[in-house]
């Protein structure tokens, strides 16, 4: 479902597509990954700003969606530590995200603290603009949990996959609505 053009900043947030070897932190996109975002970027709308955080295959799957890569965003990129770190593989839906968050202070900290980073993401943009940013499993994951739960949405979903995440629509620097984005 495409978001129409509104009067508001709006930041599409995505993890990064696949990575040939999951084992190294500097492997460029695989095939598969390069055909997904292809495949994103034909229906991609027009991006102000496009960022991603530092490691390579975010940096790759922007360039391949948007069609550029504006700046690179460390903030995309925390430090996790702990439990949170340990336990991204193992998330299979938005609700085992949503239990962790319920029970490791890390993880219900983690995404208090990600979700100003977006916002300040899309106060860099004009009112009626988009924001692309590209980041990693987790931390797509929980921020829009805590997001889902502010709006009073249901936590129903699978976990976001490679090129997954979400739209999230702000007024007055506030986040107003959030739409799943899946590949």
């Amino acid at each position: 479902m495409r978001c129409e053009t509104s009067a508001v900043p709006v930041l599409d947030i995505r993890r990064h597509a696949q990575r040939q070897n999951t084992n190294d932190q500097q492997s460029a996109l695989s095939t598969a990954g390069i055909a997904m975002c292809e495949k994103l970027a034909k229906t991609a709308p027009k991006y102000a700003l496009v960022v991603s955080s530092p490691l390579p295959r975010a940096k790759e799957t922007a360039q391949r969606i948007a069609g550029r890569l504006d700046a690179v965003e460390p903030g995309l990129l925390p430090d996790l530590g702990g439990q949170a770190a340990q336990l991204f593989g193992e998330m299979r839906t938005l609700v085992d995200w949503e239990r962790l968050m319920g029970r490791d202070e890390t993880a219900r900290k983690f995404a208090e603290e990600q979700l100003p980073v977006w916002s300040r993401l899309a106060s860099r943009v004009k009112e009626s603009d988009r924001v692309l940013a590209v980041s990693h499993g987790g931390i797509v994951d929980l921020p829009a949990i805590a997001l889902m739960k502010t709006l009073r949405m249901a936590v129903a979903e699978p976990s976001f996959g490679y090129g997954e995440g979400v739209r999230v629509t702000y007024k007055e620097g506030r986040a107003t609505a959030l739409e799943v984005l899946r590949a």
